[in-house]
């Protein structure tokens, strides 16, 4: 009797660990920064249907809502009924940023100040700490707008003008920086450049793993071929600027 009673708890134990899990939406966000946001619309319902309460299927659909009404009421189910969940702190980032577009700027500090107490290692804090305005800096803000643009835009020239490098490879993306900090160092072991970036994908800060600069996408052949053969990983050329 207490054998049966002991593969019970270790089943019931197993159970909750794999329904705590949740899926991995890294390549549909990927799919969509790539520009496939419809194909990642048409394969969801499929997601949803076998998985209907995984917190990161829900972001995944509120990423792919166009309505952003709608898209809100997914993110607030995401943030208020899974707080412990992998893209929370992304789900909340995104409330943010939706109040904070409208002006609705007293709103949007309340969500900034909630994202810095409960999710105080969040990537996302930097990307949403900016100063919210006060009335007499709004109306500064738009007399200034034109001399900011133009500054941007001799900028972005500038920098167009001195860039070298085009291309690199992306060797993987991945949520959490200590898996993509681990690819890199054995990159490094190898004798491979490699670095780690944020980028926001979907809605979603990654840490991107890229191997070398390069100034046109012929050069990144031998680096994908030697990527799949010692890493058994399929790297793709980037833009050096995304």
């Amino acid at each position: 009797m207490k054998t049966y009673s002991r593969i019970f708890i270790i089943l019931f134990l197993f159970s909750n660990i794999l329904s705590a899990q949740e899926i991995d939406i890294v390549d549909y966000l990927q799919r969509i920064e790539a520009g496939e946001i419809e194909q990642v619309r048409n394969e969801l319902p499929k997601l949803i249907s076998a998985t209907p309460n995984d917190p990161s299927v829900k972001f995944l659909d509120a990423v792919v809502t166009a309505d952003g009404n709608e898209a809100l009421k997914k993110y607030e189910d995401v943030y208020n009924n899974f707080p412990k969940s992998n893209y929370a702190d992304a789900a909340l980032y995104r409330i943010f940023s939706y109040y904070y577009s409208l002006g609705v700027y007293t709103r949007a500090e309340s969500y900034l100040n909630e994202l810095k107490t409960k999710y105080p290692s969040s990537p996302y804090i930097k990307a949403a700490d900016r100063k919210i305005p006060d009335e007499e800096e709004k109306e500064e803000s738009i007399a200034e707008s034109y001399n900011v643009l133009s500054k941007i835009a001799k900028s972005t020239a500038q920098t167009s003008a001195q860039q070298k490098f085009n291309f690199t490879v992306q060797a993987g993306a991945f949520l959490n920086f200590e898996n993509a900090d681990k690819l890199k160092n054995d990159l490094i072991k190898a004798g491979y450049p490699s670095e780690v970036n944020p980028k926001t994908v979907g809605g979603t800060i990654l840490n991107v793993v890229t191997v070398g600069k390069l100034m046109n996408e012929k050069e990144a052949e031998p680096i994908l071929n030697l990527l799949k053969q010692n890493f058994k990983l399929n790297g793709r050329v980037i833009s050096i600027t995304n």
